[in-house]
């Protein structure tokens, strides 16, 4: 059966979602469905150099196996173990609550009603995955900083006292999180309540129910799965937040990924990464369990009768419309408007004048830094652009092989729960790899899964009798699948290609951790900004910026004509 295209609200939750059910629940199944296939090669990408670590700590320490498994046994009790295990939940509990109050008001609105913003609040789900986070500390400094242009609202309003610091407690840590990913809440539960069958409420309310209590007890039981789902989804990013939770999170506390980071970059001490990790994986495979189970159940369909049809807002509802809208650009626009304009803003000085120009871009451009354009930033770009690009077509490949083969949804969020860390470790206690290389084979562990489920999602919408036609002319499984197939979701798999090349060149949390001689680009914005040269670091973010989104875009335009 060929299913009709997915409307414009779901492009990007075909990255996260569980493909789709033929009628009758019968799976199709890609080249002899060969889940063991596919279980390998996400055992070889992720479970064989973890495992390759933690035995390289156990088994290669200098006092023996006996003294590894003691200093293991003494990290996991640590205080600081335990603070850290203490602190990232707690973190990623309060960004994730406060991510779906922020929004929670979106995903109704795009869901029941037809306004000009509807379309600009279901683009904002591209932000987390096309922003890298880099953007986002620097845009928050900007704005939310002591000499913010938020700060400065305050101050003129009298409002500004004890605020100087607040990016930089555990409530401005929550807030920047929430605000990162509160999208993905409109994206993802708003899809959903714009098909939730509107028979169900109006049925309570023939029964005399009021509004309320009709959603309380007819809507809800329908949208929580989508609820829950998008919830366990923000959680796993908070709780894996590394640059973030480096830059704002020191003074109150360190999370399981930072710990990681220092253990192997800093302390060196292997027992304490590998505690660290060890905990933060069994913590994460509960939330890749919860995202696996309830995106299964929010796909599919328990109601009856039709979807409500979206309405144009009434006053009332207009006017709540406005001021959410306003809120919006307030708070999460605002930051990246200032970031764009500091970009151009040239300065004689700390604390001199202040004016428009193209000065920033020379000085990246003209610079006589080591990369081998002369450049740091055509030289950073260049570093960027090969390791991205590799790192999209390696995960694109992968992706393809894992759901032709068409695992467990479990199986293939599995990466999900480990730390890049850890994985890019176990690479190299395995081979005596260049830091360069180590980095290709972390990023491509990043992005495959998400390749994988956009295109499990693209192959269950393929008119499997061209398939099976191929087959019965002689073809094997996979020549069919690359004869017929392939050819047939060819812009689904550029797609996937172009998000994963758009997720793999705004990692900085790899390379940081792997270490180099030769610069990325969120490498080079993060030196900037940790040298307080804001406004270069935001010519550098520019740039990135533009590549991340052009790539995301086309993504989304391929969708669009597919």
């Amino acid at each position: 059966m060929i299913k009709a295209p997915k409307p414009a609200p779901e492009r990007l939750s075909r990255h996260l979602s569980r493909p789709p059910r033929p009628e009758g629940g019968a799976r199709l199944r890609g080249p002899g469905a060969r889940r063991p296939l596919a279980a390998y090669l996400i055992v070889a990408l992720t479970l064989y150099p973890s495992l390759a670590f933690a035995a390289s700590v156990l088994l290669g320490g200098a006092g023996g196996a006996a003294e590894a498994w003691r200093q293991l046994v003494a990290a996991l009790k640590a205080p600081s173990t335990l603070a850290s295990l203490r602190f990232s939940l707690l973190q990623a509990a309060a960004s994730t609550i406060l991510a779906l109050i922020v929004g929670f008001p979106g995903a109704y609105f795009v869901a029941r009603y037809r306004f000009k913003a509807r379309r600009f609040f279901l683009s904002l789900a591209a932000v987390p995955f096309c922003l890298p986070p880099m953007l986002v500390i620097l845009s928050f400094i900007l704005y939310y900083g002591k000499n913010g242009w938020f700060s400065a609202a305050l101050s003129t309003l009298g409002l500004a006292r004890g605020s100087s610091g607040f990016l930089y407690s555990f409530g401005g840590l929550v807030f920047i999180h929430a605000f990162y990913n509160f999208p993905i809440v409109i994206q993802n539960i708003g899809s959903v309540w714009s098909r939730m069958p509107a028979s169900r409420e109006e049925a309570a309310r023939t029964l005399g129910a009021g509004p309320l209590t009709a959603f309380l007890r007819a809507g809800l039981p329908y949208l929580l799965p989508a609820v829950l789902q998008a919830a366990s989804l923000i959680f796993l990013f908070c709780f894996f937040s590394f640059t973030i939770v480096l830059v704002f999170g020191g003074m109150s506390g360190s999370t399981l990924e930072v710990g990681i980071y220092r253990a192997l970059r800093f302390t060196q001490d292997p027992p304490k990464a590998l505690a660290l990790a060890l905990l933060q994986t069994i913590t994460a495979m509960g939330a890749v369990w919860a995202f696996s189970h309830f995106d299964g159940r929010a796909t599919q369909s328990k109601g009856f009768g039709a979807a409500r049809q979206a309405k144009k807002p009434g006053p009332g509802a207009g006017f709540f419309i406005f001021l959410y809208t306003v809120a919006v650009f307030i708070f999460f626009l605002g930051p990246l408007a200032s970031l764009v304009i500091e970009a151009f803003t040239v300065r004689s000085s700390m604390a001199g004048a202040a004016g428009f120009g193209f000065d920033n871009f020379k000085r990246l451009l003209l610079g006589t830094g080591s990369s081998p354009l002369g450049s740091p930033l055509l030289g950073a770009l260049f570093q960027s652009l090969l390791l991205s690009g590799t790192a999209a077509v390696t995960a694109s490949i992968i992706g393809l092989t894992v759901a032709a083969a068409r695992p467990r949804p479990w199986i293939s969020a599995l990466p999900l729960a480990l730390s890049p860390a850890l994985i890019s470790a176990g690479w190299s206690s395995l081979f005596r790899l260049s830091p360069e290389l180590l980095i290709l084979l972390g990023q491509t562990v990043i992005a495959w899964p998400f390749v994988a489920r956009s295109l499990e999602a693209a192959m269950s919408s393929l008119d499997r009798g061209k398939n099976e036609a191929a087959r019965t002319l002689g073809a094997n499984p996979w020549q069919a699948l690359l004869r017929v197939d392939i050819p047939a979701m060819a812009p689904s798999v550029a797609s996937a290609a172009a998000f994963a090349f758009s997720l793999t060149m705004g990692d900085a949390n790899i390379p940081l951790i792997i270490g180099g001689s030769r610069e990325t680009l969120p490498l080079l914005l993060y030196r900037l900004t940790s040298s307080y040269r804001f406004s270069e670091a935001c010519a550098v973010g520019i740039v990135l910026a533009a590549f991340t989104s052009i790539a995301f875009f086309l993504k989304e335009g391929r969708d669009e004509v597919s």
